[in-house]
């Protein structure tokens, strides 16, 4: 499954690091993945991106992991970013086919 969403990351959120790209919270990445996938399934599905800052640059993947809601499994569901303008950037999310173990 690919899903792929505009987000609007709020500068407030947003820090530059020592490589001058805006960095959003991995939470905000679990977020706007989480966002994407329920517009798609119309269920919004427990993603964990981790706490680190995630560089805004296009073609940068990050490792997350989705919770199904219904079934409590576990899926790796790497993110990529793209269209990156400033704060604002788009993600695609594709989720494996069978859980983790």
């Amino acid at each position: 499954m690919l899903v792929s969403v505009l987000s609007a990351g709020a500068l407030a959120g947003c820090t530059v690091s020592a490589s001058s790209n805006l960095t959003v919270p991995g939470s905000d990445i679990s977020d706007s993945a989480a966002g994407a996938l329920e517009e798609q399934i119309g269920i919004r599905p427990e993603m964990d991106c981790g706490d680190d800052q995630v560089d805004l640059v296009d073609g940068t993947v990050v490792d997350c992991v989705l919770t199904d809601p219904s079934t409590g499994s576990t899926f790796d569901a790497p993110v990529t970013i793209s269209g990156v303008d400033g704060s604002e950037y788009r993600v695609s999310v594709e989720v494996a086919d069978t859980p983790r173990e």
